[in-house]
């Protein structure tokens, strides 16, 4: 398994090259990022397609675990760190627990007059698809005739099952990113998600 840290400016880096690459054969007229985490890897994006981005929430039952774990998971040494998610991965605890409560963000009110056609839906890491899946679906029963595509800066294989991720940066790789709670840099990605969307309003 591969593992390697990301800081805000290898993303936003990195994610605009990756936007120019997929702006070659799929140009979005909407981006929905799966927020938190989407947000960071498609606020590069943006200026590439010249496309509104909006956020959809999909949260299970542990999330609110993750929240008080996160902080004493960060005081650990990284070769720990990575040896517990690898176990976590391993566990299939997702799997198991696959059912998401979605949500629209405040912004969805205002693309729905524009029709989008072409949908780029973005998240950190594709684990097991159900989540992606479930938004994916949610989508589509809002803009039913449009071509929605799926960006994964991380995809894992399991997935491929559930879900087909079109695009991929990385491939069964544990990444941390800013929008890991145990970043150095999580602060900051808060401030910023806080800061332009509103609280998440976007």
């Amino acid at each position: 398994m591969n593992y390697i840290e990301l800081s805000i400016k290898d993303l936003e880096k990195e994610c605009a090259e990756w936007a120019k690459e997929i702006k070659k054969t799929f140009c979005p007229d909407l981006i929905v990022y799966v927020a938190k985490a989407g947000y960071l890897i498609a606020r590069p994006m943006k200026d590439v397609f010249a496309a509104p981005l909006v956020g959809i929430s999909a949260t299970r039952e542990g999330n609110k675990l993750k929240e008080v774990v996160g902080p004493i998971v960060s005081l650990l040494p990284n070769f720990v760190r990575n040896f517990l998610i690898s176990m976590e991965l391993k566990s299939d605890t997702h799997g198991k627990n696959t059912e998401r409560r979605i949500s629209f963000h405040k912004g969805f009110e205002k693309v729905k007059k524009s029709h989008p056609q072409k949908i780029l839906v973005i998240d950190d890491s594709v684990d097991t698809g159900h989540s992606m899946k479930q938004v994916v679906d949610a989508i589509k029963d809002v803009f039913n005739d449009a071509e929605i595509r799926v960006a994964g800066l991380n995809v894992w294989d399991k997935s491929r099952t559930v879900i087909d991720t079109n695009y991929a940066l990385y491939e069964n790789t544990v990444i941390k990113a800013p929008m890991s709670k145990d970043s150095k840099e999580y602060k900051e990605f808060l401030k910023i998600y806080n800061e332009e969307t509103g609280g998440g309003s976007l």
